[in-house]
């Protein structure tokens, strides 16, 4: 064996790759930023987690019935003999996303967000006293306790394959949630029973213009066939006449058909006008919460965790870089150089100018 040994090749800084101990050694070495980092975050995490302030949820869910088929039907199908569209359709319903929409309307919240809240403790209530909205006008005030509302308390999902809507509201008091989730539902049955008197209101105005239209014609049906009977009395001894009177005594009863079913559609929708029956049904009722909903501490501080874990490996890796000697890392000379040269190309920094 020789005195004289080959030294052992040492990994210069030049290399690109990077080894998996070049890695576990910045760790190790700067495992007290790491871990103070890691602290720092995850307990910052667990304390936002427990200062949060109790809440509690409660759900309701609602299917809406279809409209009703007799009088909508009827009309429709005598605007379409006059050539008229009323557009639409009898059984129409509105889709789930439509209710969606409409209890995160402006409309829905503002009526909630007008009545007083009884809650305990403190009693009857406006939703801007009891969240403590301060300053700025009392329209400014309005807009938040709406953007609470659609934002924070109030939550919709839907179900196409059940038709089904669910309202979730979520507060700090379970009273003032059970009782904004009734406003909501109510709320929603107003709406769909005012759309539908409003319809047959408009159907009974449309079918009036029609029971008119129809005596009159009917009428003329009459007094047409009265003027044959009266001029050609022994018609039945005439082939042509026969033919004749056929033809009138048809148009007799068909004019006196379409004013029948004008009538009948016109008092169902004098009846659907006025009729305040629920045009919803409610499967499941506002319930009061026990309990609160869960805060989840453990979860929320475990994710601390993990992200003060990568905020201290980061800071790890860029404090050796910068600790690094600039002659000894031919990489960082080469982005100094580089951050150099795009500094000077802009004009504002310093660079001149083509």
């Amino acid at each position: 064996m020789s005195d004289f040994e080959a030294p052992t090749p040492v990994r210069t800084t030049t290399d690109v790759e990077i080894s998996l101990w070049e890695i576990m050694a910045v760790l190790v070495r700067r495992r007290g930023m790491v871990m103070v980092a890691t602290m720092l975050v995850s307990v910052a995490a667990g304390a936002y987690a427990h200062l949060q302030p109790l809440t509690y949820t409660t759900r309701a869910a609602f299917r809406p019935q279809g409209s009703e088929q007799g009088a909508s039907s009827q009309m429709l199908a005598l605007a379409n003999q006059f050539g008229v569209n009323v557009g639409g359709g009898a059984g129409e319903e509105a889709s789930p996303e439509f209710y969606q929409e409409l209890l995160g309307s402006r409309e829905i919240l503002t009526s909630v967000s007008e009545e007083p809240f009884t809650v305990p403790d403190v009693g009857s209530v406006m939703l801007k006293d009891l969240l403590k909205i301060e300053g700025g006008s009392e329209a400014l005030r309005d807009e938040q306790v709406l953007e609470w509302l659609g934002k924070e308390a109030v939550s919709v999902a839907t179900s196409r394959e059940t038709g089904t809507v669910t309202i979730s509201v979520k507060t700090e008091w379970p009273d003032l949630s059970v009782a904004i989730a009734a406003d909501l539902l109510a709320e929603v049955a107003l709406f769909n029973m005012d759309t539908r008197q409003s319809q047959a209101a408009s159907e009974r105005v449309f079918i009036e213009t029609r029971v008119a239209d129809a005596e009159e014609k009917l009428d003329e049906a009459e007094a047409y066939l009265r003027s044959f009977l009266e001029t050609n009395r022994q018609w039945e001894n005439s082939p042509m006449l026969i033919f004749q009177h056929d033809g009138l005594l048809r148009e007799v009863g068909l004019r006196q058909s379409v004013l029948t079913t004008l009538v009948q559609s016109y008092e169902q929708a004098r009846i659907a006008e006025v009729r305040d029956t629920p045009v919803i049904t409610v499967l499941q009722s506002p319930f009061f919460p026990v309990q609160n909903d869960p805060r989840r501490r453990v979860f929320i501080t475990l994710l601390g965790a993990m992200v003060g874990g990568m905020i201290g490996i980061i800071l790890a890796f860029l404090s050796e870089a910068f600790r690094r000697p600039r002659n000894a890392d031919p990489a960082r000379a080469d982005f100094d150089e580089s951050w150099n040269a795009a500094v000077s190309a802009i004009p504002l920094l310093g660079g001149r100018r083509d």
